[in-house]
């Protein structure tokens, strides 16, 4: 299990996330931004703004066994990073 991080390279601003797949979340991520329907409205609007190649998918953390822990870690980046564009 991962925690993974999509940053705007212009505005360096990011959105963290937690996987339990090898890039399957990216998948998710890339095909929802594309269709203009994701989840983040704040992440919508700078994907549509800046582009897709502006935005960098990178895995921050890997090798996370539990579950609680992988909570704990994805909580501990968005606080940590300040990532704006988590919407919670």
């Amino acid at each position: 299990m991962n925690i993974y991080k999509i940053e705007n390279i212009i505005t360096k601003d990011g959105y963290i996330g937690s996987e339990t797949n090898d890039n399957s979340r990216w998948r998710q991520h890339i095909s929802r931004l594309r269709r203009n329907c994701h989840h983040s409205i704040y992440l919508q609007r700078a994907f549509n703004k800046y582009g897709e190649i502006n935005f960098l998918f990178s895995l921050i953390e890997t090798g996370i066994n539990d579950n609680k822990d992988l909570l704990e870690r994805e909580q501990y980046y968005i606080d940590s990073e300040k990532s704006k564009y988590n919407m919670c």
